[in-house]
């Protein structure tokens, strides 16, 4: 394993912009051209990461510590609950949304030695998804449990801050990118967001008691956007593949997200960055909880390669265009073995 260390980035002045905003504060004193100068050097930093790892600590982003750690401490109490009390919640041929036994989710035809509940955006009678697809699989309300007590309650709350995080971190994408910093708002201003709350037992165990257990999460590269990561403070187990082949460990760092970027933006910026694949090898002896946000563009989003990023790299276009919606379901259709 490479002694390589991804990079930690301070995104606080995109935040502490954005709050200033919202609680209406005119910014009189001087301090716009502060912040102006402070996003466009965070905003390099963003770029230099992307270009080069696909994969970058965020700091700064606003969520307190309390609320990280609260988050994975409630998901942990669900996977110490019976078996029985779980599955009442599981997934089912017609739908996406909810718990996934031991080896259920499946990477290359490998099954990945994990627990999970997904849960979706909230769907709307007059959601777009139902302009994109008939088929019955992201729809539908997702499922949480009436243990651990305040489950939903936690879950929404967190949710509401990651859905800032991303679309800062967008922001900041947007300008190291040399677009108008707004420039992705639009686009997914209606995210249509998943969240998956993962526990890890030790790899040992799937190995000898199912031969086709691969590892914990097989080698992928993530579908959409954004994936802003809170992890617990095993080390280690998430590992992600440098340009060079080599594998990273990206242990945690205290108060820090690991975020990556998804195969969306590959389109967006016509492989200027590219998402990279990683993989998670879980071998001590815990039980891991890692939960990862994924900040997505909208349902009827038409993700296509920006001008400026298709002139940059020689004035030809390496994608087609992507409906987002589409995307998602020729990806979660074939995620899960028998239910």
């Amino acid at each position: 394993m490479t002694q390589l260390r991804l990079p930690i980035i301070d995104i606080s002045p995109f935040v502490e912009e954005f709050e200033r905003k919202r609680t209406g504060e005119n910014g009189d004193d001087g301090t716009d051209g502060d912040f102006a100068a402070k996003k466009a050097q965070v905003a390099r930093e963003v770029d230099s990461a992307c270009r080069n790892y696909g994969f970058f600590y965020l700091k700064g982003h606003g969520m307190s510590a309390e609320q990280m750690i609260g988050m994975r401490e409630i998901v942990r109490e669900f996977f110490q609950l019976p078996d029985q009390e779980k599955r009442a919640i599981s997934i089912s041929e017609d739908s996406v949304r909810g718990y996934q036994k031991l080896g259920q989710n499946v990477t290359q035809q490998r099954k990945d030695w994990h627990e999970a509940i997904d849960l979706y955006s909230p769907i709307t009678s007059d959601h777009p998804i139902h302009e994109i697809t008939s088929s019955p699989l992201l729809k539908g309300e997702n499922q949480y449990p009436p243990r651990p007590a305040g489950f939903k309650e936690r879950v929404e709350a967190y949710v509401a801050k990651c859905r800032d995080i991303g679309m800062l971190t967008m922001r900041a994408i947007a300008l190291g990118l040399g677009l108008e910093e707004t420039s992705f708002d639009k686009l997914n201003d209606n995210s249509f967001w998943s969240f998956r709350l993962i526990g890890y037992p030790p790899l040992s165990e799937g190995t000898v008691l199912d031969s086709e257990v691969g590892v914990s999460c097989g080698e992928h590269s993530d579908y959409g956007c954004l994936t802003i990561l809170n992890q617990d403070e095993t080390t280690g187990a998430l590992q992600v593949k440098a340009k060079s082949g080599e594998w990273i460990d990206a242990n945690p760092v205290d108060e820090a997200f690991v975020v990556n970027i998804g195969d969306m933006v590959n389109v967006w910026t016509n492989n200027i960055y590219q998402a990279t694949r990683h993989r998670v090898i879980h071998q001590k002896n815990n039980f891991r909880v890692s939960v990862p946000f994924f900040f997505e563009p909208n349902a009827d989003t038409v993700v296509s390669p920006f001008p400026s990023c298709i002139a940059e790299t020689g004035g030809v276009p390496h994608f087609e265009d992507v409906v987002y919606g589409l995307h998602l379901m020729s990806k979660v259709s074939n995620n899960f073995g028998k239910y």
